[in-house]
């Protein structure tokens, strides 16, 4: 006999647990913007996501002066719905709901949180700065002080601030005795204080499997990737011409770059962009030059690296949409909380007389406000 307890409501109740504790990079990142929309939403949907209000501080004299709340807004595409379906047997639906959720809960749910993680952890592409060496993970004090002064030049906000590092940047910060002592005093919940590495230097520390290796583009002069700007480009220009006596291949979305004489870094947009006659002309990136680069200006990429980020919460969000309960399937339910949302359906296949079980999300995520971000190389 069936165990009467696992009703479509507990069964998604329970697999929605399961996945806000199984996640780690997606419950850093603002995914307040999930409960403003209703079900009917697909693959391929945009949403438009409200970003937090900006004022301006005035010195008060004799009155104040009020202010209209700023608010921006970013437009985020659901380019993913991910599903775990899985067969069940009639002894399964015996079991208690421990036994139930150990069994074939909790696998699922872990495939479908190490999906979304991973999703997540590749919106970096957006993020232009960076601190640290290629090739080289994070391994002195000196080398997580660059990562705080490069938040702090952005006026990142003190609270919210996290590092998610790949394993061997955590082996490598391992060497520091003193974030070692950090690291004792984790105290976080679930999947996060299995992966938090304590916090250090203003910074909550976690490590997360699905840290991304990005691979660039092929640009080279001959000996490196680097180039010259082809002309003067004047402040507030997101395009540009480069050039080199040598200059093949191509550069992506997502190349990180400097140019001499200018403090900012900068990304790639839109691209492959294309050398073609030595030359690389209408090359989009971000942010809008901040100073007038000069004929001949060096322009120089960062060559392939691991793309661990440090961030505040508002630099990614994360929308995790309702789904439609389906028409014609024998059970379903859409469980949301706090940002998050499932959806369970079961039925029962008289072809194969076996009842399947399907859970699926519907996500986007994107960069909102890469200011707040930076990659650290590894």
């Amino acid at each position: 006999m069936a165990n009467t307890f696992l009703t479509p409501s507990i069964i998604a109740r329970e697999a929605l647990m399961k996945l806000e504790n199984n996640l780690v990079f997606a419950n850093l990142v603002h995914r307040d913007h999930s409960r403003e929309w209703n079900t009917g939403l697909k693959v391929g949907n945009a949403v438009t996501i409200r970003g937090p209000a900006t004022f301006t501080a005035n010195e008060f004299t004799s009155t104040i002066s009020v202010q209209a709340a700023t608010e921006t807004s970013v437009t985020l595409t659901l380019e993913k719905h991910f599903d775990v379906s899985f067969d069940v047997t009639s002894s399964d639906w015996k079991l208690n709901l421990q036994d139930f959720s150990d069994q074939l809960i909790e696998p699922a749910v872990i495939a479908l949180a190490q999906a979304i993680d991973n999703y997540v952890a590749q919106q970096f592409d957006e993020v232009y700065n960076f601190v640290g060496t290629a090739t080289d993970p994070p391994d002195s004090l000196d080398d997580i002080a660059a990562i705080d002064e490069k938040m702090n030049n952005e006026k990142v906000p003190f609270r919210g601030r996290n590092v998610v590092v790949n394993a061997k940047a955590k082996r490598d910060l391992f060497s520091i005795p003193q974030f070692t002592d950090a690291e004792k005093r984790a105290d976080d919940g679930s999947a996060l204080r299995e992966a938090s590495m304590g916090r250090f230097m203003g910074f909550d520390w976690f490590m997360d499997q699905n840290i991304q290796s990005f691979t660039g583009g092929t640009l080279s002069d001959g000996t490196s990737k680097a180039a010259i700007t082809d002309g003067v480009q004047t402040i507030g220009l997101k395009t540009i011409d480069i050039d080199e006596t040598t200059l093949t291949g191509t550069l992506v979305t997502g190349d990180v770059f400097t140019v001499a004489g200018d403090t900012q870094q900068y990304v790639v947009t839109g691209g492959p962009h294309t050398a073609s006659g030595n030359a690389i002309t209408g090359l989009t990136f971000e942010p809008a030059a901040k100073v007038a680069w000069g004929d001949g200006a060096a322009v120089t990429f960062v060559a392939n690296h691991v793309a661990n980020l440090a961030f505040h919460r508002n630099a990614i969000a994360l929308v995790v949409a309702p789904l439609e309960m389906p028409d014609g399937a024998a059970k379903s339910m859409v469980m949301g909380n706090r940002g998050l949302g499932i959806r369970y359906v079961s039925d029962y296949s008289i072809s194969s007389k076996t009842d399947t079980i399907s859970l699926d999300v519907l996500v986007g995520s994107r960069a909102i406000d890469p200011r707040l971000a930076t990659r650290v190389l590894g």
